[in-house]
Protein backbone atom coordinates (compact mmCIF):
# COMPACT_ATOMS: atom_id res chain seq x y z
CA UNK A 1 0.00 0.00 0.00
CA UNK A 2 2.58 2.44 0.82
CA UNK A 3 4.81 1.74 -2.57
CA UNK A 4 1.58 2.48 -4.01
CA UNK A 5 0.81 5.59 -2.71
CA UNK A 6 4.54 6.78 -3.87
CA UNK A 7 3.85 6.17 -7.09
CA UNK A 8 0.78 8.30 -7.19
CA UNK A 9 2.96 11.34 -5.41
CA UNK A 10 5.57 10.41 -8.16
CA UNK A 11 2.79 11.18 -11.07
CA UNK A 12 1.14 14.04 -9.52
CA UNK A 13 4.47 16.02 -9.26
CA UNK A 14 6.04 15.26 -12.56
CA UNK A 15 2.46 15.93 -13.92
CA UNK A 16 2.68 20.01 -12.44
CA UNK A 17 6.54 20.22 -13.29
CA UNK A 18 6.11 20.08 -17.25
CA UNK A 19 3.08 22.34 -16.39
CA UNK A 20 5.30 24.84 -14.64
CA UNK A 21 8.44 24.61 -16.90
CA UNK A 22 7.49 26.37 -19.66
CA UNK A 23 6.30 29.73 -18.36
CA UNK A 24 9.60 30.21 -16.15
CA UNK A 25 11.68 31.06 -19.71
CA UNK A 26 8.56 32.81 -20.99
CA UNK A 27 9.02 35.63 -18.43
CA UNK A 28 12.45 35.88 -18.04
CA UNK A 29 12.32 36.36 -22.36
CA UNK A 30 10.19 39.16 -21.47
CA UNK A 31 12.19 40.90 -18.84
CA UNK A 32 15.27 40.76 -21.16
CA UNK A 33 13.08 42.03 -24.40
CA UNK A 34 11.99 45.13 -22.34
CA UNK A 35 15.60 45.52 -21.09
CA UNK A 36 16.84 45.68 -24.33
CA UNK A 37 14.33 48.05 -25.40
CA UNK A 38 15.11 49.84 -22.66
CA UNK A 39 18.67 50.60 -23.99
CA UNK A 40 17.81 50.84 -27.56
CA UNK A 41 15.53 53.77 -26.89
CA UNK A 42 19.17 55.18 -24.85
CA UNK A 43 20.97 54.45 -27.19
CA UNK A 44 22.46 57.64 -29.12
CA UNK A 45 20.77 59.89 -27.13
CA UNK A 46 21.72 61.84 -24.15
CA UNK A 47 19.73 63.79 -21.42
CA UNK A 48 21.29 67.25 -19.80
CA UNK A 49 20.07 68.82 -16.77
CA UNK A 50 18.99 72.31 -16.27
CA UNK A 51 22.39 72.89 -14.52
CA UNK A 52 24.28 71.41 -16.66
CA UNK A 53 22.90 73.08 -19.59
CA UNK A 54 23.46 76.58 -17.73
CA UNK A 55 27.04 75.77 -17.10
CA UNK A 56 28.00 74.72 -20.90
CA UNK A 57 25.82 77.73 -21.98
CA UNK A 58 23.66 75.56 -24.03
CA UNK A 59 22.05 77.47 -26.81
CA UNK A 60 19.45 76.06 -29.68
CA UNK A 61 18.93 77.11 -33.26
CA UNK A 62 17.53 75.37 -36.61
CA UNK A 63 19.30 74.81 -39.96
CA UNK A 64 19.96 78.24 -41.99
CA UNK A 65 20.63 78.64 -45.67
CA UNK A 66 23.76 80.85 -46.06
CA UNK A 67 26.19 81.86 -48.54
CA UNK A 68 28.97 80.04 -47.80
CA UNK A 69 32.70 80.49 -49.77
CA UNK A 70 35.01 77.73 -50.26
CA UNK A 71 38.42 77.59 -48.37
CA UNK A 72 41.74 76.45 -49.25
CA UNK A 73 44.19 76.07 -46.13
CA UNK A 74 47.28 77.31 -46.91
CA UNK A 75 51.13 77.82 -45.21
CA UNK A 76 53.74 80.05 -45.87
CA UNK A 77 55.48 82.59 -44.15
CA UNK A 78 56.21 85.96 -44.04
CA UNK A 79 58.89 87.76 -46.87
CA UNK A 80 60.42 91.03 -47.84
CA UNK A 81 61.55 91.14 -52.03
CA UNK A 82 65.43 91.00 -52.32
CA UNK A 83 65.69 94.90 -52.30
CA UNK A 84 64.38 95.45 -49.24
CA UNK A 85 67.14 93.29 -47.15
CA UNK A 86 70.61 94.07 -46.57
CA UNK A 87 73.60 92.80 -45.13
CA UNK A 88 76.07 94.98 -44.20
CA UNK A 89 79.46 94.76 -44.75
CA UNK A 90 83.09 96.29 -44.23
CA UNK A 91 84.86 96.89 -47.51
CA UNK A 92 87.82 97.33 -45.87
CA UNK A 93 89.27 95.79 -43.20
CA UNK A 94 89.77 97.40 -39.89
CA UNK A 95 88.85 97.73 -35.61
CA UNK A 96 85.72 98.56 -34.50
CA UNK A 97 86.30 101.97 -33.47
CA UNK A 98 82.38 102.79 -32.40
CA UNK A 99 78.98 101.34 -32.56
CA UNK A 100 76.15 103.86 -33.50
CA UNK A 101 73.04 101.57 -33.38
CA UNK A 102 71.17 98.27 -31.51
CA UNK A 103 69.04 95.94 -32.86
CA UNK A 104 65.46 97.51 -33.61
CA UNK A 105 66.48 100.67 -34.34
CA UNK A 106 64.91 102.47 -37.22
CA UNK A 107 67.58 103.69 -40.30
CA UNK A 108 67.31 105.67 -43.09
CA UNK A 109 69.95 104.98 -45.95
CA UNK A 110 73.32 106.36 -45.88
CA UNK A 111 72.94 106.70 -42.35
CA UNK A 112 76.21 105.76 -40.13
CA UNK A 113 75.64 102.63 -38.46
CA UNK A 114 79.39 101.81 -36.73
CA UNK A 115 83.29 103.17 -37.36
CA UNK A 116 86.39 101.11 -38.40
CA UNK A 117 89.75 102.19 -37.92
CA UNK A 118 92.94 100.62 -39.53
CA UNK A 119 96.49 102.49 -40.28
CA UNK A 120 95.83 101.08 -43.59
CA UNK A 121 93.29 103.69 -43.68
CA UNK A 122 95.88 106.07 -42.90
CA UNK A 123 97.77 105.08 -45.29
CA UNK A 124 95.60 105.26 -48.48
CA UNK A 125 94.78 108.77 -47.32
CA UNK A 126 98.59 109.75 -47.26
CA UNK A 127 99.30 107.62 -50.82
CA UNK A 128 96.46 110.41 -52.10
CA UNK A 129 97.47 113.31 -51.00
CA UNK A 130 101.44 112.60 -52.57
CA UNK A 131 99.91 110.85 -55.46
CA UNK A 132 97.88 114.62 -55.95
CA UNK A 133 101.01 116.49 -55.84
CA UNK A 134 103.31 114.13 -58.13
CA UNK A 135 99.86 114.52 -60.87
CA UNK A 136 100.30 118.40 -60.24
CA UNK A 137 103.98 118.44 -61.14
CA UNK A 138 102.99 116.12 -64.03
CA UNK A 139 100.26 118.57 -65.24
CA UNK A 140 103.23 121.21 -65.47
CA UNK A 141 105.68 118.88 -67.16
CA UNK A 142 103.10 118.05 -69.45
CA UNK A 143 102.07 121.73 -70.52
CA UNK A 144 105.51 122.67 -70.62
CA UNK A 145 106.33 120.25 -73.50
CA UNK A 146 104.12 120.85 -75.04
CA UNK A 147 104.26 124.44 -75.50
CA UNK A 148 108.31 123.87 -76.05
CA UNK A 149 107.10 120.88 -79.14
CA UNK A 150 104.55 124.03 -80.09
CA UNK A 151 107.34 125.97 -81.05
CA UNK A 152 109.35 123.58 -82.58
CA UNK A 153 112.16 123.72 -79.91
CA UNK A 154 111.15 120.46 -77.92
CA UNK A 155 110.91 117.20 -78.88
CA UNK A 156 108.31 114.90 -79.94
CA UNK A 157 109.79 112.31 -77.44
CA UNK A 158 109.88 114.28 -74.50
CA UNK A 159 106.37 115.14 -74.96
CA UNK A 160 105.14 111.68 -75.29
CA UNK A 161 107.14 110.75 -72.33
CA UNK A 162 105.32 113.63 -70.10
CA UNK A 163 101.98 112.69 -71.63
CA UNK A 164 102.71 109.13 -70.55
CA UNK A 165 104.01 109.72 -67.40
CA UNK A 166 100.68 112.76 -66.55
CA UNK A 167 98.05 110.39 -67.74
CA UNK A 168 99.53 107.21 -65.30
CA UNK A 169 99.32 109.79 -62.52
CA UNK A 170 95.91 111.22 -63.03
CA UNK A 171 94.22 107.06 -63.26
CA UNK A 172 96.28 106.13 -60.29
CA UNK A 173 94.37 109.90 -57.83
CA UNK A 174 91.26 108.57 -59.53
CA UNK A 175 91.71 105.41 -58.37
CA UNK A 176 92.83 106.30 -54.75
CA UNK A 177 89.89 108.40 -54.65
CA UNK A 178 87.34 106.07 -55.84
CA UNK A 179 88.71 103.75 -52.86
CA UNK A 180 88.16 105.99 -50.57
CA UNK A 181 84.42 107.35 -51.91
CA UNK A 182 83.40 103.80 -51.22
CA UNK A 183 84.66 103.88 -47.73
CA UNK A 184 82.58 106.81 -47.22
CA UNK A 185 85.68 109.70 -47.02
CA UNK A 186 85.42 113.02 -48.39
CA UNK A 187 88.29 113.31 -51.08
CA UNK A 188 88.08 117.01 -51.19
CA UNK A 189 88.79 116.99 -47.15
CA UNK A 190 91.68 114.63 -47.77
CA UNK A 191 92.85 116.75 -50.63
CA UNK A 192 92.64 119.63 -48.62
CA UNK A 193 95.00 118.43 -46.24
CA UNK A 194 92.67 116.31 -43.46
CA UNK A 195 93.26 112.86 -42.43
CA UNK A 196 90.35 110.89 -40.85
CA UNK A 197 91.19 108.43 -38.53
CA UNK A 198 88.14 105.69 -38.86
CA UNK A 199 85.64 104.92 -41.90
CA UNK A 200 81.97 104.96 -42.02
CA UNK A 201 79.76 101.60 -42.05
CA UNK A 202 76.53 102.57 -43.73
CA UNK A 203 73.44 101.49 -44.15
CA UNK A 204 72.76 101.07 -47.88
CA UNK A 205 68.75 101.24 -47.27
CA UNK A 206 66.24 103.04 -45.18
CA UNK A 207 64.44 99.99 -42.88
CA UNK A 208 64.95 98.54 -39.23
CA UNK A 209 68.48 97.07 -38.09
CA UNK A 210 67.52 93.66 -37.56
CA UNK A 211 70.72 92.13 -36.12
CA UNK A 212 73.96 93.26 -35.07
CA UNK A 213 77.03 91.21 -35.65
CA UNK A 214 79.75 92.62 -33.81
CA UNK A 215 80.96 94.04 -30.57
CA UNK A 216 83.49 97.33 -29.85
CA UNK A 217 87.21 96.65 -30.51
CA UNK A 218 86.74 93.49 -32.58
CA UNK A 219 89.01 93.19 -36.10
CA UNK A 220 86.51 93.25 -38.61
CA UNK A 221 87.65 91.34 -41.84
CA UNK A 222 86.35 92.56 -45.62
CA UNK A 223 83.33 91.32 -46.54
CA UNK A 224 82.40 90.23 -42.97
CA UNK A 225 78.86 90.64 -42.51
CA UNK A 226 78.40 93.64 -39.56
CA UNK A 227 74.36 94.14 -39.90
CA UNK A 228 71.21 93.28 -40.96
CA UNK A 229 68.93 95.60 -41.97
CA UNK A 230 65.02 95.13 -43.09
CA UNK A 231 62.73 97.11 -45.24
CA UNK A 232 59.38 96.05 -43.22
CA UNK A 233 57.07 98.06 -45.76
CA UNK A 234 57.61 95.93 -48.25
CA UNK A 235 56.66 92.99 -46.38
CA UNK A 236 54.23 90.12 -47.94
CA UNK A 237 53.15 86.93 -47.49
CA UNK A 238 54.44 83.83 -49.23
CA UNK A 239 52.28 80.94 -49.16
CA UNK A 240 52.08 77.38 -50.82
CA UNK A 241 49.37 76.12 -52.86
CA UNK A 242 49.23 72.63 -53.32
CA UNK A 243 48.68 71.26 -56.79
CA UNK A 244 45.25 70.00 -56.65
CA UNK A 245 44.15 73.51 -55.62
CA UNK A 246 45.89 75.60 -58.30
CA UNK A 247 43.55 75.93 -60.82
CA UNK A 248 40.92 77.16 -57.54
CA UNK A 249 43.82 80.40 -56.98
CA UNK A 250 44.00 83.93 -58.80
CA UNK A 251 45.20 86.87 -58.75
CA UNK A 252 43.38 89.21 -56.56
CA UNK A 253 41.27 86.36 -54.16
CA UNK A 254 41.78 87.17 -50.56
CA UNK A 255 43.31 85.77 -47.68
CA UNK A 256 43.11 85.47 -44.26
CA UNK A 257 45.63 84.48 -42.48
CA UNK A 258 47.18 84.44 -38.75
CA UNK A 259 50.53 84.26 -37.13
CA UNK A 260 51.84 82.55 -33.90
CA UNK A 261 52.74 85.74 -31.79
CA UNK A 262 49.18 87.17 -32.46
CA UNK A 263 46.80 84.83 -31.38
CA UNK A 264 43.23 85.14 -32.50
CA UNK A 265 44.40 88.11 -34.38
CA UNK A 266 43.63 87.74 -38.33
CA UNK A 267 45.23 89.98 -40.96
CA UNK A 268 44.09 90.11 -44.89
CA UNK A 269 46.32 90.13 -47.87
CA UNK A 270 45.44 90.13 -52.04
CA UNK A 271 47.29 88.01 -54.09
CA UNK A 272 49.41 90.07 -56.65
CA UNK A 273 51.34 87.27 -58.02
CA UNK A 274 51.21 83.35 -58.59
CA UNK A 275 54.98 81.77 -58.83
CA UNK A 276 55.20 80.19 -62.42
CA UNK A 277 57.50 77.50 -60.68
CA UNK A 278 56.67 74.43 -59.57
CA UNK A 279 57.99 73.36 -56.47
CA UNK A 280 58.54 69.35 -57.46
CA UNK A 281 59.46 68.21 -54.22
CA UNK A 282 55.79 69.28 -52.11
CA UNK A 283 54.16 69.89 -55.17
CA UNK A 284 53.17 73.12 -54.91
CA UNK A 285 53.37 76.76 -56.25
CA UNK A 286 54.53 80.35 -54.50
CA UNK A 287 51.85 82.91 -54.04
CA UNK A 288 52.74 86.16 -52.87
CA UNK A 289 50.09 88.57 -51.41
CA UNK A 290 50.16 92.36 -50.17
CA UNK A 291 49.05 92.74 -46.24
CA UNK A 292 46.36 95.46 -45.71
CA UNK A 293 46.80 97.76 -42.49
CA UNK A 294 49.63 98.02 -40.32
CA UNK A 295 52.80 95.20 -40.37
CA UNK A 296 54.09 96.82 -37.35
CA UNK A 297 54.45 93.58 -35.20
CA UNK A 298 55.22 91.34 -38.23
CA UNK A 299 58.82 89.93 -38.75
CA UNK A 300 60.02 88.61 -41.81
CA UNK A 301 60.27 85.11 -41.63
CA UNK A 302 57.47 83.98 -39.25
CA UNK A 303 55.42 80.98 -40.00
CA UNK A 304 51.66 82.29 -40.86
CA UNK A 305 48.50 80.16 -41.90
CA UNK A 306 45.78 81.01 -44.15
CA UNK A 307 42.71 80.56 -46.03
CA UNK A 308 41.84 81.67 -49.62
CA UNK A 309 38.14 82.17 -49.84
CA UNK A 310 36.65 80.85 -53.48
CA UNK A 311 33.28 79.96 -55.01
CA UNK A 312 30.33 81.40 -52.84
CA UNK A 313 27.47 78.85 -52.49
CA UNK A 314 24.30 78.73 -50.81
CA UNK A 315 24.09 75.43 -48.43
CA UNK A 316 21.82 74.75 -45.27
CA UNK A 317 24.30 75.26 -42.81
CA UNK A 318 25.21 75.79 -38.88
CA UNK A 319 27.63 77.30 -36.20
CA UNK A 320 30.85 75.23 -36.39
CA UNK A 321 30.67 74.92 -32.99
CA UNK A 322 27.56 72.95 -33.14
CA UNK A 323 29.00 70.12 -35.23
CA UNK A 324 31.41 68.11 -33.64
CA UNK A 325 33.70 65.50 -35.23
CA UNK A 326 34.41 61.80 -33.78
CA UNK A 327 36.78 59.35 -35.78
CA UNK A 328 35.92 60.20 -39.53
CA UNK A 329 32.13 60.98 -39.26
CA UNK A 330 30.84 64.54 -38.00
CA UNK A 331 27.57 64.71 -35.23
CA UNK A 332 25.53 67.01 -34.20
CA UNK A 333 22.58 67.18 -31.38
CA UNK A 334 18.98 67.23 -31.97
CA UNK A 335 16.57 68.14 -29.16
CA UNK A 336 13.90 65.01 -29.70
CA UNK A 337 12.11 65.76 -25.77
CA UNK A 338 11.85 67.06 -22.55
CA UNK A 339 11.57 65.19 -19.11
CA UNK A 340 10.86 65.69 -15.54
CA UNK A 341 13.76 67.21 -13.83
CA UNK A 342 13.09 65.92 -10.54
CA UNK A 343 12.94 62.76 -11.47
CA UNK A 344 15.84 62.61 -13.75
CA UNK A 345 17.66 64.38 -10.38
CA UNK A 346 16.34 60.95 -8.79
CA UNK A 347 17.66 58.88 -11.01
CA UNK A 348 21.26 61.02 -11.39
CA UNK A 349 21.88 60.79 -7.73
CA UNK A 350 20.19 57.69 -5.78
CA UNK A 351 22.98 57.51 -4.34
CA UNK A 352 23.05 60.84 -2.53
CA UNK A 353 19.04 60.23 -0.90
CA UNK A 354 20.12 61.51 2.23
CA UNK A 355 20.92 65.14 1.03
CA UNK A 356 17.17 66.46 -0.21
CA UNK A 357 17.09 68.31 -3.41
CA UNK A 358 16.70 71.81 -3.59
CA UNK A 359 14.09 73.83 -5.28
CA UNK A 360 17.02 75.22 -7.72
CA UNK A 361 18.03 71.59 -8.65
CA UNK A 362 14.98 70.51 -9.55
CA UNK A 363 13.06 73.64 -11.25
CA UNK A 364 12.73 73.51 -15.17
CA UNK A 365 13.38 70.49 -17.71
CA UNK A 366 15.99 68.09 -18.55
CA UNK A 367 16.13 68.34 -22.50
CA UNK A 368 16.55 64.94 -24.39
CA UNK A 369 19.15 65.09 -27.76
CA UNK A 370 19.63 62.61 -30.10
CA UNK A 371 23.13 62.24 -32.06
CA UNK A 372 22.74 62.76 -35.97
CA UNK A 373 25.43 62.15 -38.29
CA UNK A 374 26.14 64.68 -40.98
CA UNK A 375 28.52 65.00 -43.75
CA UNK A 376 30.03 68.89 -43.58
CA UNK A 377 31.04 70.84 -46.52
CA UNK A 378 32.16 74.82 -47.16
CA UNK A 379 33.14 76.66 -44.55
CA UNK A 380 33.07 80.72 -44.23
CA UNK A 381 32.91 83.23 -40.94
CA UNK A 382 32.30 80.53 -38.51
CA UNK A 383 29.61 78.82 -40.45
CA UNK A 384 29.98 75.55 -41.89
CA UNK A 385 27.79 73.65 -44.65
CA UNK A 386 25.76 70.48 -43.17
CA UNK A 387 24.46 67.83 -45.00
CA UNK A 388 21.62 65.67 -43.79
CA UNK A 389 22.07 62.04 -43.88
CA UNK A 390 18.47 61.61 -42.51
CA UNK A 391 15.62 63.84 -42.88
CA UNK A 392 15.11 66.18 -39.98
CA UNK A 393 11.22 67.68 -38.65
CA UNK A 394 10.73 71.19 -39.58
CA UNK A 395 11.96 73.57 -37.40
CA UNK A 396 14.75 70.94 -35.43
CA UNK A 397 16.18 72.48 -32.57
CA UNK A 398 19.40 71.92 -32.48
CA UNK A 399 22.53 72.69 -30.71
CA UNK A 400 24.47 75.27 -31.85
CA UNK A 401 27.06 75.43 -28.84
CA UNK A 402 28.42 72.55 -26.51
CA UNK A 403 28.14 70.23 -29.51
CA UNK A 404 31.67 68.14 -27.61
CA UNK A 405 30.24 68.39 -24.45
CA UNK A 406 27.29 66.27 -25.51
CA UNK A 407 29.17 63.98 -27.26
CA UNK A 408 31.38 63.56 -23.84
CA UNK A 409 28.33 63.34 -21.44
CA UNK A 410 27.03 60.72 -24.65
CA UNK A 411 30.15 58.59 -24.36
CA UNK A 412 30.24 58.77 -20.51
CA UNK A 413 26.49 57.84 -19.80
CA UNK A 414 27.35 55.00 -22.58
CA UNK A 415 30.68 53.62 -20.23
CA UNK A 416 28.21 53.46 -17.10
CA UNK A 417 25.34 51.53 -18.64
CA UNK A 418 28.16 49.25 -19.76
CA UNK A 419 29.59 48.64 -16.62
Amino acid sequence: MKSKINVLLFVLLSIFGACGSPEEPVAEQETQGEEAEGHAEEEGTVRMSPQQMESIGLQLGTLQSRNLSGNIKVTGELEVPPQSEANVSATVGGNVQEIKVIEGDKVRKGQTLALLAHPELVQMQVDLQEAASRLQYLEQEYQRQQRLYEQKVGSGRDLQEATSNYSTSKAQVEGLKSRLRILGLNTGSILSGKIFQSVPVVSPISGYVQKVNITNGQYVSPQEQMFSVVDRSQLHADFMVFEKDVSKVKVGQKVIFSVANAAGREYTATIYNMSPAFEKDVRAVHLHADIEGSTENLIPGMYIEGRIATDTTTALALPETAVVQEGEQSFIFVKTGEADAEAHADEENHAEEEAPATGEQTAGKVWVFKQVPVVTGASSNGWIEVKLLQPLPDNAQIAYTGAYNLISEMNKGATEHGH
